[in-house]
């Protein structure tokens, strides 16, 4: 009974010290990560001098494989089908062939920019490789972003659903990971520039 009440004693004796390295709470003010889902259509009306509504154009022509076969692209992003209906950001960037296999593989870097809802301004910064055949789905890394989508991180799942010789129209699945820019991060930020 007496090592059974010298344990007691110890534990007790122990507890707040235990208790405050298991204690979760931060005393910064740090704001918490948030996540949203977004599905959107992703419209390339592709280059050629016979499209006329193309959203991407040529800068570099490439070598003879196409390696290194250049375009800037600025593809619309809606909500639906129709390309014309709920344009709620561009994706403006550029594409380039990166490899030789057949059908080749593009890089591609770009940055979604929202024009419509409560992400107006904000930005997403995204790369990958669009793969040459698209018959499976595909993956983009979501690597910054600006705005409402501060320290971005993620990733887009995308699958081709329209193939034609002047239209491509993707499927994007977009996951973010963001820290949301609040009016207690800025003044957290304002804190520690003067100093304080």
């Amino acid at each position: 009974m007496g090592s059974l009440c010298g344990t007691m004693i110890i534990i007790l004796a122990m507890l707040p010290a235990i208790l405050t390295m298991a204690d979760p709470y931060c005393d910064c003010d740090c704001p918490q990560q948030c996540e949203v889902k977004l599905h959107y259509y992703l419209h390339q009306f592709r280059a050629g001098a016979d499209h006329p509504n193309r959203n991407e154009e040529f800068v570099t022509s490439g070598g003879p494989s196409g390696l290194g076969a250049g375009l800037i692209h600025d593809w619309s992003l809606t909500t639906g089908l129709d390309p014309n209906v709920n344009i709620v950001g561009r994706a403006q960037g550029w594409h380039i062939v990166a490899s030789q296999s057949s059908p080749a593989n593009w890089y591609l870097s770009q940055n979604i920019v929202f024009q419509d809802s409560k992400y107006a301004g904000s930005t997403l910064q995204v790369m990958g490789i669009i793969e040459g055949s698209e018959e499976k789905v595909g993956e983009w890394s979501i690597v910054g972003g600006t705005g409402e989508f501060t320290n971005a991180r993620g990733n887009i799942k995308y699958r081709a659903i329209k193939k034609e010789d002047v239209e491509w129209i993707r499927e994007l699945d977009i996951q973010v990971f963001y820290t949301p820019n609040t009016p207690s991060d800025v003044q957290v930020a304002k804190n520690i520039t003067k100093g304080n």
